[in-house]
């Protein structure tokens, strides 16, 4: 279940990203860091569907 999860997280932060690159947003707005705020949403999902938080190791694997 965690890696289907892990996938699927993976996936949509990456349309995530390229949707913010073709779109050309500022990394910064007036609701903080666009990247840091797309692995903080994967991040209280995962939270919310596992009820732990992602390590340290698996944000590096999903976002790089």
């Amino acid at each position: 279940m965690e890696n289907a999860l892990k996938a699927k997280l993976e996936k949509e932060g990456l349309q995530k990203v390229q949707v913010a690159k073709k779109n050309d947003v500022a990394i910064h707005n007036e609701s903080g860091n666009v990247f840091l705020n797309i692995i903080k949403e994967g991040n209280d999902e995962f939270q919310s569907k596992t009820g732990r938080s992602l390590t340290y190791s698996e944000m590096r694997d999903l976002y790089g």
